[in-house]
């Protein structure tokens, strides 16, 4: 959320829509030109992985370009009592094989451009 601060130091939290309303056009085209160049930036920066531990359809957890092996120790901790529970569904009842792959815990790596990996993924603690 954008910050407005005075020439007092006083500031104001506003939202996205809040603060384009406020702009002039010239201001407007100026923004418009500086986010293209900040968008084109980081769809050029090199990409980063996300190793993103997932169940069920949900991410459990995610881990950094460098902590694969600790992606890979959740997987395990997570795997077995998952599998187990899936299968006796399995048995019990026999659904989808999809439903059943996507069910039991697996890896997923995403490729994230730096500016995400760092703005979104990993930020910085504050």
């Amino acid at each position: 959320m954008p910050e407005i601060k005075c020439e007092y130091g006083h500031k104001l939290s506003v939202g996205t829509d809040a603060w384009v309303e406020t702009l002039t056009l010239d201001q407007l085209r100026y923004a418009r030109e500086a986010v293209d160049k900040k968008i084109k930036a980081a769809e050029d920066s090199p990409k980063r992985t996300v190793w993103q531990v997932c169940r069920s359809g949900i991410i459990d957890a995610y881990y950094r370009e460098e902590d694969y092996e600790k992606a890979a120790d959740h997987l395990i901790r997570i795997y077995r009592e998952s599998l187990v529970s899936e299968a006796v569904n399995w048995i019990e009842k026999p659904f989808g094989y999809i439903n059943f792959e996507r069910n039991v815990p697996h890896i997923s790596p995403a490729q994230v451009t730096q500016f995400e990996y760092d703005a979104e993924w990993f930020p910085a603690k504050r």
